[in-house]
């Protein structure tokens, strides 16, 4: 029985994440904090683009992305305006989910 239930918390835990990677691409790329923190639980190396306020952007790993932007608010250098994809990053993960575009 305590297979079963492995399983189940195994298919779950994928289920999830891939439906993550799906809303991201459905928003075209754009990443809130709960979904961040959900690719910093799966995927801690894919990269992301952090758009500030008035800093130049930043694509680092998304591990990265999450200290530097509580980092960067905490000591009030600037503010995090959006965290996103790239578009060959969406465009590769649409490519490998077999996602098309309508």
């Amino acid at each position: 029985m305590g297979v079963f239930l492995f399983d189940k918390i195994d298919h779950l835990v994928y289920y999830d994440s891939m439906k993550t990677l799906k809303d991201i691409l459905s928003h075209y790329g754009y990443i809130n904090s709960a979904q961040l923190a959900e690719l910093n639980e799966h995927f801690p190396h894919m990269k992301v683009v952090i758009k500030w306020g008035g800093l130049p952007r930043e694509r680092v790993p998304v591990w990265q992305a999450i200290e530097t932007i509580e980092r960067v608010e905490r000591e009030n250098l600037d503010y995090c305006r959006e965290v996103f994809l790239s578009a060959k990053d969406c465009n590769n993960l649409r490519e490998a989910l077999h996602i098309t575009t309508n």
